[in-house]
Parts: C-alpha cells; structure tokens; sequence
C-alpha cells in the first residue's frame, strides 16, 4: 500500500510538469507541500498562518528570508532546509489558489529573486 501512494505521488508530479508547473506558476500548493515531506496538516497550517499573517500585518517589507522564518516556526522540520525558490513557489501558489492579497508581495519578491540571480521569467 506504501508504494501506492509513493506512485499516485509520482503521477501528480509529472502530471503538474505536464501542465507547465514552476515556482513562478505552481500547478497544486498541496503537491509542493507534499513534496517537501508535510501532511495535510502541514498544509492546513501553512494556508491559515499565511493567511492570518498577510491580514493581519504589514508585510509589504517581508523578504524571502522573513517568509523562511516564518514557515520554519509553522513547520521546524518541513522548512528547516527549503531553498528560496521554493518558498518562492509556496508563496505564488498561496496567492494566486487562495490569498489574493498575498499576490503582490509574492510577484515582487519572484522577480527580485530573478533579478537577483539573473533568471528569466518563465
């Protein structure tokens, strides 16, 4: 049963590469979240802190590493080694699946991000 649900894993991620998934456009929050070893309550965690977060504070000034810290505390173990672009990627999911005010903070800091490290837009 184990390998059942490591193998519905695989086919979500392949199906979200299919479907044109980055950390600019995520295809399923639920499946980056997945990916980096939470659970349903990781999840539900995540999208209530963010949400709480982003009406209830300032955050127009958060950088990648305020999000990082922030997610550490939700989830020590999930986020303690996530790179930027995935909490870029978490961060764009959020705002564009559930918190439409989170969207402007997660645009400018993907494209920082990308100027920063000289990526191009995807």
């Amino acid at each position: 049963m184990f390998e059942d649900v490591r193998l519905q894993g695989q086919i979500l991620g392949e199906m979200a590469t299919f479907l044109g998934d980055s950390y600019i456009r995520p295809v399923s929050i639920a499946l980056v979240i997945q990916d980096l070893g939470g659970t349903e309550e990781t999840f539900s965690n995540v999208l209530t802190k963010t949400h709480q977060l982003v009406h209830n504070n300032d955050i127009s000034q958060y950088t990648i590493a305020d999000f990082k810290a922030f997610y550490q505390k939700i989830e020590q173990e999930i986020f303690k080694n996530v790179n930027d672009v995935i909490i870029i990627k978490v961060l764009n999911g959020l705002a564009i699946m559930y918190i439409d005010d989170l969207y402007p903070i997660a645009k400018y800091l993907t494209q920082t991000y990308q100027l920063e490290n000289k990526l191009p837009g995807i």
